[in-house]
C-alpha cells in the first residue's frame, strides 16, 4: 500500500475562521466546505491539506468528532 496523503483534521470552533490565516494569508484554496468541516489545500505536486471543524453541535455528530 502507498500513502497518497495525510489530513489534518483540527478541531475549530468556527471552521470559517480559519479562512482568514489559511486562505487569505497563506493562499491555499478552499477545497471543501460543508459548514462543520472546511478543507484547504493546493493542487500542486507537494498537497498540503488541512481541515477544521466543529464537534459542538449534537445535531450533526460525525464518527470523526467522536
Amino acid at each position: 500500500m502507498k500513502v497518497k496523503r495525510i489530513v489534518a483534521n483540527v478541531e475549530a470552533q468556527i471552521p470559517a475562521a480559519a479562512k482568514r490565516f489559511y486562505q487569505d494569508a497563506l493562499g491555499l484554496e478552499l477545497l471543501m466546505d460543508l459548514d462543520w468541516i472546511a478543507t484547504f489545500g493546493s493542487g500542486e505536486k507537494m498537497s498540503v491539506q488541512i481541515s477544521f471543524m466543529s464537534t459542538g453541535d449534537p445535531i450533526r455528530q460525525h464518527p470523526l468528532c467522536r
